[in-house]
């Protein structure tokens, strides 16, 4: 029992002088130094006090303590530490104020250091700057003078030469009974004259020739005339041939009103262009929209005519109760636009 007393004091003594030695140790690397010399020779004390007990413990029988005993023994350890403590305080203290006489001794001892010569600075030599050069004012450019330009006096426009149309031969009377014509309306605007087509006006002198088809009227005048599809609507209704010029008349099948004209001549070599339509004291105008000179005219409000050449070939077109601008189609889309692919010179 005196044993495991004992033990536990000295561990008791251990955890004291521990937190003693870590606490020296944060301090100061010298005072952990001290501080380890003083738990030593500490131990070695206790060590020495220790073994001698321990010795006897060992040799003699364990005794049985009183309680009395006990609690003065305890009484004792505890007065021995305490005073363990508080000389363990003394001698901390002292190493503290031995280091801080150490630190001031140091701090008066140190010598002043030598001033040492201040760097002197490096003073750049200034480049030389180049002179001014004084600042000589450009002349400036006086504009020239600008001659003096008469304005030329406006010449008069030369007037165009016309050149007087050649006069017209009468046109041969037609047999067949002309229809009464109806009064031209009036114009309101006074239209500038438009310089007749240079073709001579032809009719045909004799109409009661009369072909069953089409190859009929082709073997009689010697040439294929301009035909108007089936598919265009319009249907043949008689043909006729006369002087060299071959007549094919048509009607629309949607509407029987509607009545076309279409004239063709092949002129021979030398011979003068004339115009096959028949009509005269019409006004023509020129239409060159399709590349080929259109004369094209209103007879009436119902009526109209046009006249082209291809080649060595003439037409002709006469509509009635068709708009100006439904027969301007027909003739330049669809009659003008075959004659010049299959009636060309080659």
């Amino acid at each position: 029992m005196k044993f495991k007393k004992k033990i536990a004091l000295l561990m008791i003594l251990a955890t004291i002088q521990i937190p003693c030695a870590t606490f020296a140790a944060e301090e100061d690397k010298e005072l952990s130094l001290i501080a380890a010399e003083q738990e030593k020779s500490a131990e070695d004390e206790q060590l020495e006090e220790i073994n001698p007990a321990l010795k006897e413990s060992l040799s003699t029988e364990r005794t049985q303590e009183t309680d009395k005993e006990i609690r003065e023994r305890k009484k004792k350890l505890r007065q021995e530490r305490k005073e363990k403590e508080k000389e363990n305080e003394r001698k901390l203290k002292e190493s503290t104020n031995k280091k801080d006489n150490r630190r001031k001794d140091d701090a008066i001892i140190i010598e002043q250091p030598k001033p040492q010569p201040k760097p002197q600075p490096i003073v750049e030599q200034p480049k030389p700057q180049p002179k001014p050069q004084p600042i000589i004012e450009q002349p400036k450019p006086q504009p020239k003078p600008q001659p003096i330009v008469e304005q030329p006096k406006p010449q008069p426009k030369p007037q165009p030469i016309v050149e007087q149309p050649k006069p017209q031969p009468k046109p041969q009377p037609i047999v067949e009974q002309p229809k009464p014509q109806p009064k031209p309306q009036p114009i309101v605007e006074k239209p500038k004259p438009q310089p007749p087509p240079t073709v001579e006006t032809v009719a045909l002198p004799n109409q009661s020739v009369v072909y069953a088809n089409f190859a009929e009227v082709a073997r009689a005048v010697g040439f294929v005339p301009l035909y108007m599809p089936r598919k265009s609507g319009y249907e043949i209704t008689g043909i006729y041939a006369g002087r060299g010029i071959a007549e094919i008349r048509y009607g629309r099948r949607w509407e029987p009103t509607v009545s076309l004209k279409v004239r063709t001549h092949k002129r021979a070599d030398g011979e003068p262009l004339q115009d096959i339509s028949g009509v005269t004291g019409v006004k023509w105008r020129v239409d060159t929209s399709t590349g080929t000179t259109i004369y094209i005219a209103k007879i009436s409000d119902t009526q109209q005519v046009a006249a082209w050449a291809v080649g060595h070939y003439t037409f002709s077109a006469q509509a009635e109760n068709l708009s100006y601008a439904g027969f301007h189609s027909l003739v330049a889309d669809e009659l003008v636009e075959l004659s010049t692919h299959y009636y060309l010179d080659l």
